[in-house]
């Protein structure tokens, strides 16, 4: 197993653990991941997901060159089931990544350390992101001469300004925490120490919250996004009004006015 997973009071924890390879992401790794996002988005009970690394001084060092590279490229034959699965399922690779997502739980990546490449790509495909203060980012790509292709030619210009996402990428330097909090990428910068802690704050405070109302949010913005004003307006009519009319919206009224927290059921 290269993935730590497990579930505490309605948050998953998704841990990458493959100290042997600095978590690079391998064909097993990938399928893990696209196996725990998917029970992510089918279980009830889990409100929130924390993306992790169990590793003492890297999230992430990007894409396994060695492995999942000359089986995308078609340079060699799969050796395994996991790799069979990459050759079966390409477009699983994105999934995994969290560059093609079609459910909507709030993903928080808690980073410290290196944050490689596709590493990075995958933290740009989370809904919040907590970093501490020792944690470095790199999009290195263009130093081997290629264009990533895991998503952040396309969310990167969408999440921070213009010339600070072509800086990332053209430039292919480090990039420390405190300046991509500062570009609005990273939403906390905590002490090390305090990485978990503040994410599973950020998670558990989310699942306070009406599941049906934090859902729909997220699958508004996600929907929207690319929408012109009036038929993005239409779009959240579409998906808000049903819940202003759920048991949710009723039990969280009705909690107000007793004073006491509301019990929400995502009904």
């Amino acid at each position: 197993m290269s993935l730590d997973f497990r579930k505490e009071e309605g948050v998953a924890l998704v841990g990458l653990n493959r100290p042997q390879a600095k978590n690079a992401l391998d064909a097993q790794t990938l399928k893990e991941l696209q196996t725990a996002w998917l029970e992510i988005a089918a279980d009830k009970d889990i409100r929130a997901a924390v993306l992790y690394s169990a590793l003492p001084d890297i999230f992430c060092s990007g894409m396994d060159l060695k492995t999942v590279i000359p089986i995308l490229t078609a340079a060699r034959p799969p050796a395994d089931e996991n790799e069979q699965w990459l050759v079966d399922d390409p477009r699983g690779v994105f999934k995994s990544m969290l560059r093609e997502r079609d459910w909507d739980k709030p993903v928080i990546a808690a980073v410290h350390g290196l944050c490689l490449t596709g590493g990075f790509e995958m933290v740009m495909g989370a809904d919040l992101r907590v970093a501490s203060d020792d944690a470095k980012f790199q999009m290195r790509e263009a130093t081997f001469g290629i264009m990533p292709t895991g998503g952040s030619n396309v969310f990167l210009p969408r999440q921070i300004p213009l010339a600070a996402a072509k800086e990332i990428m053209i430039l292919a330097d480090y990039v420390p925490a405190q300046r991509l909090y500062e570009w609005g990428f990273v939403n906390r910068v905590t002490p090390r120490a305090q990485l978990m802690d503040e994410a599973l704050r950020i998670a558990h405070r989310i699942c306070n919250n009406g599941p049906l109302a934090v859902q729909g949010i997220l699958r508004c913005m996600r929907l929207t996004a690319e929408m012109d004003v009036a038929p993005a307006m239409e779009k959240e009519l579409e998906i808000g009004l049903p819940i202003f009319a759920s048991a949710d919206a009723r039990e969280g009224v009705r909690a107000f006015k007793e004073g006491r927290k509301a019990n929400f059921k995502g009904e």
